[in-house]
């Protein structure tokens, strides 16, 4: 036996006769029921505290930091199942060591709770330290699941079967064994690799303050490279700790390369522009662009695609990244996020150009969202058929607002002009019938 191939159905086999055991089936039982004892005494436990003491056992979840009463009724109510569960094993382990029964499991239950103990205070401490939407979310992509493998290799180490289960071999590729244990590597590895960059990329945009919107697109896309750099590194550690054979990697990449370059041509294309686009920063997020006629903010960059928030309908776009390089692009906040706006007006010739112009630059200066500097300037352009011809240049510093402040303005002219006896004449013709 010594000589044999393990397989998975001797593990199998193995592990249920461990199990079906009387004393491994007597403690198990009761580790449930303990299990479930403690988390109805929790719920009852609380809901007493909350009768007595509804100041200290209230807080309400959201991103701001908690009150110190909110904090310690937010830790209570994280430790009390562990530690009622806890100090109940500790009294039935006693009673069954007095009657000189079996208690390897309960200790074994009593290990798994201390770790557990552990990670519920671990939470609290990040309860009252980072936003809570973060942790909520995580809890569940880290924590819980790293806690669930630390429990499932305790119970395969109870039969002694951990180490035959990671070696056995599942199949041969170039001549490697793959083991269950290198699979396993291999997914979870890149598993948790994923969560925790995506978890440090987060937080580097929530504690990096940028000081203008420009720093901001900057700071976004210098992170997006930061994470692909990242994923990239982990994948190449993670394969190389499983020990794949590089030139296995080889063989199957330029294998496959021909077929992929024609089936994904498309896809290699806006990958490769996607890198250009970051690298020499042509779009960051919060740029505002004009593309195929449609005015646009970049809201993500990706190395595949591009999101746009629409401006005319807030609705959001994917764009592939090569369409940055094939189609005419306009941006507004390349080097600033300067725009230049014009209004024109005509009036009547018996209007005095110095008064009309005078009143142009009055109106604008008091427009709160037109900008001081650079200075409004208005010009008397030229004679018409009907009117003496004016223009209002400005500037805005978002051009979101244009069309909000030209309407504004318009709205002001009218009004000061007619206040002012100033005529906007409309466009006529005389007639002599002889």
């Amino acid at each position: 036996m010594e000589n044999k191939v393990i397989t998975f159905s001797d593990i199998v086999l193995k592990q249920s006769i461990f199990l079906s055991r009387l004393d491994i089936l007597i403690q198990s039982l009761i580790i449930v029921f303990i299990v479930i004892i403690s988390w109805l005494l929790s719920k009852v436990l609380w809901h007493w505290l909350q009768q007595k003491n509804p100041q200290f056992t209230t807080f309400i979840w959201r991103d701001e930091k908690l009150e110190p009463h909110e904090y310690i009724a937010l830790f209570l109510q994280t430790i009390d199942f562990p530690l009622i569960t806890l100090i109940l094993l500790n009294i039935t382990e006693a009673f069954f060591y007095s009657q000189n029964w079996t208690i390897g499991l309960i200790k074994l239950g009593e290990k798994i709770v201390v770790v557990y103990l552990i990670l519920r205070c671990l939470l609290a401490f990040l309860y009252g330290t980072f936003p809570l939407n973060i942790i909520r979310e995580y809890q569940w992509k880290i924590f819980y699941p790293l806690f669930t493998l630390f429990v499932l290799r305790k119970i395969l180490d109870l039969g002694g079967n951990f180490e035959e289960f990671s070696q056995i071999v599942l199949i041969k590729l170039f001549n490697n064994p793959v083991t269950f244990q290198s699979v396993f590597a291999l997914f979870i590895g890149l598993y948790f690799w994923l969560v925790i960059v995506t978890l440090l990329e987060k937080l580097l945009i929530i504690f990096i303050k940028p000081k203008t919107a420009s720093d901001k697109g900057e700071i976004q896309a210098s992170i997006l490279l930061l994470r692909y750099f990242l994923i990239t590194l982990g994948i190449v550690l993670i394969l190389g700790y499983i020990g794949v054979d590089g030139r296995a990697v080889t063989a199957i990449s330029g294998g496959l390369s021909v077929g992929i370059g024609f089936a994904l041509k498309e896809v290699i294309s806006n990958f490769v522009s996607g890198i250009i686009l970051l690298f020499e920063k042509v779009l960051k997020p919060g740029d505002i662009i004009s593309i195929e006629g449609q005015t646009c903010e970049v809201k993500e960059l990706g190395i595949r695609a591009t999101t746009v928030r629409m401006t005319i309908d807030n609705s959001e776009k994917i764009i592939p990244n090569q369409t940055f390089f094939t189609e005419d692009l306009t941006t507004y906040t390349g080097s600033n996020n300067l725009v230049y706006c014009s209004v024109l007006v005509g009036v009547g010739y018996d209007s005095k150009p110095e008064e009309v112009i005078n009143l142009l630059l009055e109106i604008a200066y008091n427009n709160k969202r037109v900008l001081k500097s650079p200075s409004p300037i208005a010009f008397f352009l030229n004679f018409g058929d009907s009117t003496l011809n004016f223009e209002l240049k400005f500037w805005l510093d978002d051009v979101n607002i244009r069309k909000g402040v030209i309407s504004e303005l318009n709205c002001k002219i009218l009004k000061e002009f007619t206040n002012n006896h100033i005529e906007i004449p409309y466009p006529q013709t005389d007639i002599h019938i002889r």
